[in-house]
């Protein structure tokens, strides 16, 4: 029984194990002028690690999770475009290594935004052999129980001078007033990544923020959830703003307000 707890603990703590593998950058943008980019990958747990490395195809829902797509469902997919290497690697505890990714695009492909992602999925080292002959006893029943992480990172290209326009559709204060509730809207042809902030325009304080979020092209409109990071009086009237990346081709800012 003492094995079968411990089995369990240890998948759990699995789980939660994401932070041991920093990957940087966390997003890629490509164009015609800059079609590469190389990843760096560090291993920060206290064990070797092996990862798979391939693409997949993922469209965004409006609550900001993601479901995977088939190849006949990804019409704006990049990874048919995309050369990558290694697609596999090796990484000693507090090591790190590169994977670099160049993309080809056809002379004669359409103007628009291409999108997939790249998988960092850990696989299983070698099982090591075990001489304890205490494992060896039939009464013996052990649980093995592996968990393995997955990290996946957008890799964009934009072909052409690609713009959206947004708009905050509405806000409000939730029910607990412990968070702003913000929908943001967009269209056009091109993604769009920005930060989104929560000002009192008396004290010029920003009660609540949520930095580098996302919206993607399948979708015309996101909801967020903003928590305050202070309390705020009744009749207090706040501006919401979302500002892009600059990185971004006409890069927007856009505004509304809110009364408590």
């Amino acid at each position: 029984m003492k094995k079968i707890l411990l089995c369990c603990i240890t998948a759990l703590w699995v789980f939660d194990a994401s932070a041991n593998l920093l990957v940087n950058p966390t997003r890629v943008e490509l164009d015609r002028k800059n079609t590469s980019a190389v990843f760096s990958l560090v291993n920060k747990s206290t064990e070797s690690a092996r990862y798979n490395i391939y693409f997949e195809d993922k469209k965004m829902l409006a609550n900001g999770d993601y479901v995977e797509l088939s190849k006949q469902e990804a019409t704006q997919s990049l990874a048919n475009f995309v050369r990558y290497s290694p697609r596999r690697v090796n990484i000693e505890p507090e090591q790190g290594v590169r994977v670099r990714l160049a993309a080809r695009l056809p002379r004669n492909i359409a103007q628009g935004e291409y999108r997939s992602y790249i998988v960092f999925h850990q696989i299983p080292l070698a099982p090591k052999s075990s001489n304890d002959a205490t494992e060896q006893k039939a009464d013996t029943f052990s649980l093995s129980i592996s968990a393995y992480m997955k990290v996946a990172i957008p890799v964009l290209m934009r072909v052409g001078d690609l713009s959206s326009e947004l708009k905050i559709e509405k806000s409000a204060i939730d029910n607990t007033r412990q968070s702003i509730e913000v929908t943001l809207q967009r269209i056009g042809e091109r993604s769009s990544f920005g930060d989104i902030e929560v000002i009192n325009p008396v004290t010029k304080q920003i009660v609540a923020a949520t930095k580098n979020v996302a919206i993607y092209t399948e979708l015309n409109e996101r909801q967020f959830s903003i928590a305050l990071t202070e309390p705020v009086a009744a009749g207090t009237e706040l501006i919401i703003r979302y500002q892009e990346n600059n990185s971004l081709f006409q890069a927007k800012t856009v505004e509304a307000k809110l009364i408590l």
